[in-house]
């Protein structure tokens, strides 16, 4: 072994970080869609969160009246009772 090659940032070139180097070149040429299938669920993700929120928005703020609604029961003697907060 004779360090056949120089690295700009000054990493020395061991046998070892030859391997790996070859290894990570092997493993990129092996899956050459890997960038794009990256961007595409970087899309998706923004995707869902944006979805997410306004799914958020619309559950908090507009079935709000409903969930925050008094209900009154009148029975049969007319005495009005009522389930929830007090006015």
């Amino acid at each position: 072994y004779d360090e056949p090659i120089e690295y700009d940032a000054g990493t020395p070139a061991t046998l070892s970080q030859l391997a790996k180097d070859v290894t990570t070149f092997l493993a990129w040429t092996a899956e050459p869609e890997h960038d794009v299938r990256k961007k595409l669920g970087f899309n998706v993700l923004c995707t869902f969160s944006l979805l997410w929120i306004s799914l958020f928005y619309l559950k908090r703020f507009k079935w709000s009246l409903l969930k925050n609604r008094r209900i009154e029961f009148r029975d049969t003697q007319g005495i009005v009772r009522s389930s929830g907060p007090s006015p």
